[in-house]
């Protein structure tokens, strides 16, 4: 099975107080329900569950999470009772998923979408808590995109900022460093004198 059992890891445990009811969770580009809350990035998902009952404990809950949804059970005697059994509103990657008893608070489950940049409108199918589309915010943190990207973002972001100082952009930067060893090679009509980049003609 793929998915993730009860024994999953170490469960979180915490000193909790205040009032821990669903209006106050976090659900950024998500929503909340009166049963759980829950938010969303462009690659990830972070889910909060209300408790079965407020003293449970991680042994007394078996949570499966497969690609396309997610049970949840709680040993009831000898018996399990089905807590919640629902289908993603898409797909995610059941061997990435994970989930955590927050003491006296909530269950939390994250996991991770199969297609990067969908951006949901709900946790699960059919459930009657769409959101629009328009209220969320697709603005992605830098730390959100793959290395290369992320030094390609630095770099734009490095030139704006030296354009508006009225600075060399790091493409300018590299030329001149290129001219500067050439200003001197042997043959140079320059060389001997002191660099300038005024004599310079670059076509662009």
């Amino acid at each position: 099975s793929s998915g993730i059992n009860a024994e999953y890891g170490q469960p979180k445990q915490e000193e909790i107080q205040g009032d821990f009811t669903t209006s106050n969770w976090e659900h950024h580009n998500g929503g909340v329900t009166e049963g759980y809350a829950w938010s969303q990035t462009a690659q990830d998902l972070d889910v909060k569950l209300v408790l079965p009952r407020p003293d449970i404990k991680a042994s007394d809950l078996k949570i499966d999470i497969k690609a396309h949804g997610m049970q949840v059970q709680m040993k009831q005697e000898s018996e399990l009772k089905m807590i919640l059994q629902r289908t993603f509103h898409d797909s995610i990657k059941a061997e990435e998923s994970m989930w955590s008893l927050h003491k006296g608070e909530c269950i939390q489950v994250s996991l991770e979408k199969v297609r990067e940049g969908y951006w949901w409108t709900s946790l699960f199918k059919d459930d009657g808590h769409e959101i629009s589309l328009a209220s969320i915010d697709t603005t992605r943190q830098i730390g959100e995109f793959p290395a290369e990207e992320q030094a390609c973002v630095q770099k734009l972001m490095f030139d704006q900022r030296q354009k508006q100082l009225g600075l060399p952009t790091s493409e300018e930067m590299q030329q001149e460093e290129i001219l500067k060893r050439a200003w001197n090679a042997e043959g140079s009509p320059f060389a001997g004198t002191d660099f300038d980049m005024s004599k310079v003609n670059i076509n662009r």
